[in-house]
């Protein structure tokens, strides 16, 4: 152990505070490059697969019209139009029910926005 010790002393004093110093920049220099790589090469790659999504994203919005848009829109309409998709009698009827109710209570302040967009006032309106 006294040979180890004795053996670090001596190169300590060899290279001088300087000397040791500059070893120490140099290691802590190599870790924060290969750190900076290694960070940067996991930001390009997360850049690339968002640049890829984006394009498959905007490929198939563009990619309305032509055949498959009227093969779809025709498979679309079949199904609408097929009896099996209907919905059911009672559905419809509480469906139109709510709609009734929220027109009735909805349509008082429509009226009234809709007499101060002309420029009737709400006296004359009534």
């Amino acid at each position: 152990m006294e040979t180890t010790d004795q053996t670090a002393w001596q190169a300590d004093e060899r290279l001088g505070a300087i000397g040791q110093f500059a070893i120490k920049a140099v290691i802590v220099a190599v870790t924060v490059v290969v750190a900076t790589w290694i960070i940067l090469d996991m930001l390009d790659d997360f850049a690339d697969r968002r640049m890829q999504q984006f394009e498959r994203t905007l490929q198939s919005a563009t990619s309305i019209g032509g055949r498959q848009f009227w093969i779809k829109l025709e498979n679309q309409l079949d199904q609408l139009a097929d009896p099996k998709s209907d919905i059911a009698p009672e559905k419809k009827q509480r469906a139109l029910a709510q709609i009734k109710v929220i027109s009735d209570r909805w349509r008082p302040f429509l009226m009234e926005a809709v007499a101060s967009i002309e420029g009737e006032s709400s006296k004359s309106a009534k």
